[in-house]
């Protein structure tokens, strides 16, 4: 899928390896990420294959690790995932994207409601 996400949208950008559950372990190290946007219920808008998956920022072959996932996950402003490397959190959110923490084994589709219910997607007010 490659149409670009709306930028008034809510984007969430879940991080996995099998597409059914988000990635157990650090977000920067996911074979996808998936981009849902909220629009009378959650689509998949773009799927983006990780090149950097396996790399840690520590290792000098692929400096600015954090800097590349970032624009992999451009348009999204929400993250959610099971856990970040040392500093990757505090990273996104100098770069205003809001990150949710979520359980090993989380479903894409728990997450999805779990982002729903703590930022209010989807609720008439």
């Amino acid at each position: 899928m490659s149409t670009p996400t709306p930028s008034n949208k809510v984007c969430v950008s879940i991080p996995t390896d099998d597409e059914t559950e988000v990635k157990l372990g650090h977000f920067g190290d996911a074979k996808v990420y998936l981009h849902y946007i909220y629009d009378n219920g959650w689509r998949l808008v773009r799927r983006v294959y990780n090149p950097y998956s396996g790399i840690h920022e520590h290792d000098e072959t692929e400096p600015g690790k954090r800097r590349k996932i970032l624009e992999l996950n451009s348009g999204c402003n929400i993250i959610v995932a099971v856990a970040f490397g040392k500093g990757g959190r505090e990273f996104m959110e100098r770069n205003g994207i809001r990150v949710i923490i979520v359980k090993p084994r989380t479903t894409i589709n728990d997450a999805l409601v779990l982002v729903e219910k703590q930022f209010g997607v989807g609720v008439q007010g």
